[in-house]
């Protein structure tokens, strides 16, 4: 999004075979080990570095994704976001309290639904914070993502949107596509008076086009608190990421 973003390494969680750099070193005295054995560890070792790499890619092309679904929608390219969905049957998106929609075109439907951006309007979103995991075997991946919106029309009041994405990846025929996007606001206020004056609700269903299933979750955003389920463990306790009532 805007602007750039790099995903850095501290940010990743990805899931590698042990490291080939920190294994013993290969004996090269035919009388300890055999030439088939000494093989057989080089060949483990250069597999284990192949899966790391390979892995690093896929971080970065699931990074891409990410982004160019960001732009798409900023700049009211729907269409264009849509298709970056996966063919899957069970695909999905939900957007605040709007709830569920399943299968690309019920997700191309509701993201083309009242058009694009007419002019005078913008809802720039930058996308920032990313923290993915990566399957080890290639073929999913999750990721946390977090958004701030500056939206509004020319003239009027603007608005101030905030709130993380929990989302799920699928590689297709050897290409990352989004699985399933979902989308908690979290805070959303006025521009002019002030987000910290006053607030405005998250938006509830459609009721030109219902949802397949009603929102996951049901949440009241700021100033009411709400802290979206984190798919990963807690990097350094490995225990679940819970908010803790005594912090409040």
């Amino acid at each position: 999004m805007k602007p750039g973003f790099r995903l850095v390494a501290a940010a990743l969680s990805l899931s590698f075979l042990p490291l080939a750099a920190t294994a013993d070193p290969v004996v090269t005295d035919p009388s300890v080990i055999s030439n088939e054995r000494r093989v057989a560890i080089l060949e483990w070792k250069l597999a284990s570095l192949r899966q790391q790499v390979a892995l690093l890619e896929d971080a970065k092309a699931i990074e891409r994704l990410q982004q160019a679904y960001g732009y798409y929608i900023s700049e009211g390219m729907f269409g264009e976001a849509a298709a970056l969905f996966s063919d899957d049957p069970g695909a999905s998106i939900e957007l605040a309290q709007q709830g569920v929609y399943v299968g690309k075109p019920r997700i191309a439907a509701f993201l083309t639904h009242g058009g694009g951006l007419k002019d005078g309007e913008i809802q720039e979103g930058a996308i920032w914070q990313g923290v993915l995991n990566v399957s080890p075997d290639g073929k999913s991946a999750r990721g946390r993502w977090r958004t701030l919106i500056m939206g509004g029309t020319y003239g009027q009041d603007g608005t101030w949107t905030e709130g993380p994405y929990e989302n799920q990846y699928v590689k297709e025929n050897g290409v990352w596509k989004l699985h399933k996007v979902h989308w908690y606001m979290t805070v959303k206020g006025s521009y002019d008076q002030g987000w910290h004056k006053q607030h405005m609700p998250a938006a509830g269903p459609l009721a030109d086009l219902p949802p397949d299933r009603p929102p996951s979750d049901q949440y009241e955003s700021w100033p009411a608190f709400y802290l979206p389920p984190y798919h990963y463990a807690h990097p350094v306790t490995g225990k679940p990421v819970a908010w803790d009532s005594a912090e409040k």
